[in-house]
């Protein structure tokens, strides 16, 4: 999981787009409640991390992506479904467009959901998304506006992981990390 988040870090261009799609539903694969625990979550870190850093290569594969993250929305296991929330807020980009990118995935591909899933995924965006973005805009708000103080503390740590892939952490820094 974390190898496929820093190749979808480091390409800003994707050369095959079937690689890059293969890489996408392979992370959507892995949010089935069969899969590991630490697997799923670390898919749901890697998406949302790649979302916010290059919106229009997750906007572009919502739906696949955007099922298998609402299916874990409501995971009992804390981790993953917080992992989820966050995902979620990202692929859709609630914090900064609220309700556009949503609208605009349930008018072509969401509309492609079954009636139930439909229903609950728009219940879920009015009830608890749009509540948790409002709450994320504040607290940006009060770090300073637009950027604030940089990424917070769980985009850092987010980052840190995806990119531990590969190299040692001595608490010294790394080559490369100037």
């Amino acid at each position: 999981m974390l190898a496929a988040g820093k190749y979808l870090l480091v390409e800003k261009k994707f050369p095959n787009p079937d690689s890059l799609k293969t890489v996408i539903e392979t992370l959507a694969a892995v949010l089935t409640p069969e899969s590991p625990i630490d697997t799923k979550r670390l898919a749901l870190v890697v998406i949302r991390t790649v979302s916010r850093t290059n919106t229009d290569l997750t906007t572009s594969h919502l739906s696949i992506l955007a099922p298998a993250i609402f299916a874990s929305v409501r995971s009992p296991v804390i981790p993953v479904k917080l992992a989820a929330e966050a995902a979620f807020l990202s692929i859709f980009s609630v914090v900064d467009r609220e309700t556009e990118v949503f609208e605009d995935y349930m008018a072509g591909a969401g509309a492609g959901l079954n009636a139930t899933t439909k229903r609950s995924m728009q219940d879920y965006f009015k009830r608890v998304a749009m509540r948790l973005g409002a709450q994320a805009r504040e607290r940006r708000e009060a770090e300073g506006g637009q950027g604030g103080l940089g990424l917070s503390n769980d985009e850092r740590e987010d980052e840190r992981e995806i990119w531990s892939v590969g190299k040692v952490d001595l608490g010294e820094g790394a080559f490369g990390d100037e």
